[in-house]
């Protein structure tokens, strides 16, 4: 791991637990192991580093498994492994997530162009999503009325997760994936 991904990772622990405002690059520093003066090198600021985390793990994720998926036949088996690729990959980067998440608006504040940027990669995301809908919809895959608000309904039924489930509880994330790719593509899509 570099340097830069200990930052990120020290930063996201620290950012998850107790807040942005309340983490200090000083705290930061300490994580990892360095001198205050040295994580200036890494991110200019605690926006940057912010800015780093909720980048990373969006674009990490669209990155990976948009093309994964087009080596799948049908549009039902695309949006499916996706869905279950979405719960999975977020459920392990789930700090990462609730950090982007929970800070954005510091972002949208206090850096509107960085938070467009972020915004046009989920929005990709979500396009290409939509896209799939529609695909499947024209090769007579999906039932659905309107590819935009189903693929709202999916994406809805997928970044919940995080609010709920707990490893203790009473399914796996394993199983939540599976059933969340059947729900969304037979419930909200109307799939075979």
């Amino acid at each position: 791991m570099s340097r830069r991904e200990e930052v990120i990772v020290a930063a996201t622990e620290l950012f998850a637990r107790d807040g942005f405002h309340a983490v200090g690059m000083r705290a930061i520093a300490e994580a990892v192991g360095i001198r205050g003066s040295s994580l200036y090198h890494y991110f200019p600021s605690k926006l940057d580093l912010l800015h780093a985390i909720a980048l990373d793990s969006t674009r990490a994720f669209i990155e990976t498994q948009l093309p994964s998926v087009e080596a799948f036949p049908s549009y039902a088996d695309r949006i499916r492994q996706l869905i279950q690729a979405h719960v999975l990959y977020f459920h392990v980067h789930r700090q990462e997530e609730a950090v982007g998440l929970r800070e954005l608006q510091e972002l949208r504040e206090n850096a509107p162009a960085r938070y467009a940027e972020i915004q046009a990669i989920r929005r990709s995301y979500q396009d290409a999503l939509e896209r799939m809908i529609v695909a499947g919809m024209a090769a007579g895959e999906f039932e659905c009325e309107d590819a935009h608000l189903a693929a709202l309904a999916v994406l809805g039924l997928v970044n919940s997760v995080n609010d709920w489930f707990r490893v203790t509880g009473h399914y796996t994330i394993d199983h939540v994936a599976v059933s969340y790719a059947q729900i969304g593509v037979g419930g909200i899509l109307g799939g075979r």
